[in-house]
């Protein structure tokens, strides 16, 4: 009888965990809910094919010895402006820093120079790991910043979807004077128990350590965070507790909800040089130091 017991929580286990796993990969899964996600990701990839790549640009400038730790730098025409970091997303596992050199313009409209961050992506390293390449890479801009003929000014790091999430874990130290998250996901253990994990990894202890919204600085400058109106709720969720989160530590910062944008759509808001994404981070520039 007991024998019998044991096997039947066993397999009500095994159920219930394939069905949380199911579940979790439908709340982030963009693709099945918005039809024109591949069309968008063509068009950022037809678009950064666009971009002009003069002699003042820097390409694949390394900050580490990993292959995939290097940097794109596209400076703006302002010698003095301060530089602002783009962490590219991919749920940790894929997509590239080129992929998103189309917003240089944007960033540019918005008075900064602008830097595209590499990283080693899963299953070749875990979270803690990413974590360290992002701060290394800003770490490592700010030091070299006359090396490229910048103003010694504190940073900028944004980032989209994963992004979002590296971006934030940079803002404890004390070269990043403001970030930006769009469309993030800040806190792992939601998708721990996800199919994403296959390649993440993380135990229980890893994802809570990485996960912005219980790793809060003791100070931090502001720190932006914007989503898409038409986001999944999921993403919507992830947004919301951790600005609540964010500002219940008595930190800065505000929220933004994109009207008519998804996941996907929303980064034409930061390509846009009047867009509300460009805006913003116009207005995160106007404070730094």
């Amino acid at each position: 009888m007991l024998g019998g017991e044991t096997a039947k929580s066993g397999v009500d286990s095994d159920e219930f965990r394939l069905s949380r796993r199911a579940q979790i990969d439908k709340d982030y899964d963009n693709g099945a809910a918005f039809p024109d996600v591949p069309e968008w990701r063509q068009t950022w990839l037809r678009r950064s094919a666009a971009v002009v790549i003069d002699g003042t640009v820097k390409l694949d400038v390394p900050y580490g010895a990993g292959p995939r730790q290097k940097l794109d730098i596209f400076p703006c025409a302002d010698t003095n402006a301060p530089v602002a970091l783009f962490v590219h997303g991919g749920f940790w596992s894929r997509n590239s820093k080129e992929t998103f050199r189309f917003l240089a313009g944007g960033i540019h409209a918005a008075g900064l120079h602008a830097v595209f961050v590499g990283h080693t992506l899963a299953p070749d390293v875990g979270m803690d790991r990413m974590v360290g390449e992002i701060r290394a890479a800003t770490h490592w801009m700010f030091t070299h910043l006359k090396d490229f003929g910048f103003a010694q000014r504190l940073l900028v790091v944004l980032g989209w979807s994963s992004g979002a999430q590296l971006a934030a874990m940079t803002m404890e130290a004390t070269h990043v004077a403001a970030g930006m998250g769009i469309s993030g996901i800040y806190d792992l253990e939601s998708i721990r128990h996800g199919s994403i994990n296959d390649l993440l990894k993380l135990d229980r202890e890893e994802a809570r350590r990485n996960s912005p919204t219980f790793s809060l600085p003791a100070r931090a400058g502001r720190f932006d965070v914007a989503y898409g109106a038409r986001e999944l709720p999921a993403f919507c969720d992830q947004s919301e507790r951790f600005h609540a989160a964010w500002t219940a530590a008595a930190l800065p910062g505000r929220i933004m909800s994109l009207p008519g944008h998804h996941h996907h759509s929303v980064l034409d808001e930061l390509n846009k040089p009047d867009g509300k994404l460009t805006l913003a981070l116009s207005g995160l520039a106007a404070d730094i130091p």
